[in-house]
């Protein structure tokens, strides 16, 4: 039987038509797949390696570019090995107060705070004696107990004048600044600044052992091995790190050995000598500059001390391992890190 169908009939079957069609899903473009992007250099006397994890290539790239560019930026301003601003500070050094850029002057002052919290491990004025070490003279020459004994007088963090306000440091005549302990760490966090700026959410930054890391590595954690520095299988720990800074000094880094005894680049301000406290020190904080600042400072005091100094602060961790090759940890570290895990 045939059923006529009216032009208002035809029209209102239309008019569903279009408003069901306006219903149905149109193809949607997937997303583009994360993909990891890298650049990696010399900067600081050490490596530089900028991993990142995105979508656009483009974006990526970019974003490594300023962020290297940024880490060049914070080298220029406090390297000692030519001129800069810290520098030019260096040898206006008892002449009174001298200008520098806002910048300098709050890093300055930063590690004056962490000299004061790590009771004089840490401290910026060890390059007063630090400038008679030479790791790379062939041969090898010590400095003489009296060139040491000289040199220490004009160590002492407590020396050091800034006035944040005007951006003005004093230092009186034959101290010098160093920075190599916090500037680095201050670099990594500066260059991760950038990233995140450029819309980055998932790296890692990595100076040389002083690791800041961002949002996960395509959905985990970004898992950082920490190897005994006298050598071993399997690693003393396996640390995962999302949204955190990991640093590690150790006397394994710049060093040399004369008649049997190994003499590295770690410091101890109050002696004027490398450092006996540990063999390596591993530091987690919220910060790289405060966590590679803490990380000399346990160098220096060794595990017993040092972890007093680290369990006093709020969302710091260490590994340490003294002269002896044992582990400590301390209390936020103890069950979840250990070979294996």
């Amino acid at each position: 039987m045939f059923v006529g169908i009216s032009k208002s009939m035809l029209c209102a079957a239309l008019c569903f038509f279009w408003i069901a069609g306006l219903a149905i899903p149109q193809q949607v473009t997937p997303p583009a797949k994360l993909q990891l992007f890298k650049r990696s250099l010399g900067v600081m006397g050490t490596d530089l390696e900028i991993k990142v994890i995105d979508a656009d290539a483009d974006k990526a790239g970019k974003a490594l570019d300023a962020a290297v560019a940024e880490i060049q930026r914070i080298e220029d301003m406090m390297t000692t090995w030519r001129d800069s601003p810290l520098q030019r500070l260096n040898a206006k050094a008892g002449s009174g107060y001298f200008q520098v850029p806002e910048e300098l002057a709050r890093l300055i002052a930063r590690s004056l705070a962490v000299a004061e919290a790590t009771h004089g491990a840490f401290d910026p004025t060890f390059a007063s004696v630090g400038k008679l070490w030479d790791f790379k003279a062939e041969p090898p020459v010590l400095p003489s107990d009296s060139e040491i004994a000289c040199a220490l007088k004009k160590v002492g963090y407590g020396k050091v004048q800034v006035d944040l306000e005007a951006s003005k440091v004093a230092l009186p005549a034959g101290t010098r600044l160093g920075l190599g302990g916090i500037a680095k760490g201050y670099g990594v966090d500066r260059a991760m600044a950038v990233l995140l700026k450029r819309g980055i959410k998932n790296a890692i930054v990595n100076a040389g052992g002083d690791l800041k890391a961002l949002g996960t590595k395509f959905g985990k954690p970004w898992r950082i091995a920490i190897t005994h520095p006298r050598g071993g299988q399997e690693p003393v720990a396996v640390i995962p790190l999302s949204n955190i800074c990991l640093v590690t000094s150790g006397d394994y880094e710049r060093f040399f050995e004369l008649d049997g005894k190994r003499y590295h680049h770690i410091l101890d301000p109050r002696t004027g000598r490398p450092a006996t406290g540990c063999i390596s020190a591993t530091v987690l904080a919220p910060d790289a500059a405060f966590a590679d600042a803490l990380a000399t400072a346990m160098a220096v005091l060794g595990p017993v001390d040092g972890l007093k100094v680290i369990e006093a602060l709020p969302r710091v961790e260490a590994l340490l391992v003294d002269l002896q090759g044992k582990v400590f940890r301390s209390s936020g570290l103890s069950g979840s890190t250990k070979k294996g895990d």
